[in-house]
């Protein structure tokens, strides 16, 4: 089951990670949902597709035993669709026992669900991060 609404949607997620819940955080993906994992967490930067992939994302953030902090930046809805701007911090334990700590800028993509509560859809936990900027695009010609 979905967020009631995109604007709660991180918030949903976070509370699911602060209960250590793989279940809970993976119920707020569309089945047909793409996530692009973090590096610092998942050993790479891939893009897991489906629920099944999905959830083992959800199950290595799970394995942190982690705190989640989010705050939603921004929210635009057009239709069924909503997309989101997100500023995330994890903290946590990795396999060795050391302190792990995340912290990204993220964009989300959100699908209404036929239940009527959002998923989401695409979630690129690092994609609005200000390491991505430029100080100005190149000419466009």
């Amino acid at each position: 089951m979905g967020a009631p609404s995109p604007d709660l949607s991180n918030l949903w997620l976070a509370r699911a990670f602060n209960a250590q819940d793989v279940e809970a955080a993976a119920a707020l993906y569309h089945p047909e949902a793409s996530i692009v994992q973090v590096d610092d967490v998942h050993g790479g930067t891939t893009v897991a597709r489906g629920a099944d992939a999905i959830r083992a994302t959800m199950a290595a953030y799970i394995d942190l035993q982690p705190h989640m902090d989010v705050v939603t930046h921004h929210v635009t809805v057009a239709g069924d669709f909503a997309m989101t701007r997100s500023q995330w911090r994890i903290t946590g334990r990795g396999r060795d026992g050391k302190p792990v700590e995340v912290h990204h800028h993220g964009m989300e993509v959100h699908r209404k669900g036929e239940d009527g509560t959002w998923y989401f859809f695409i979630d690129h936990p690092f994609g609005a991060d200000a390491a991505w900027a430029v100080d100005r695009p190149p000419r466009t010609d």
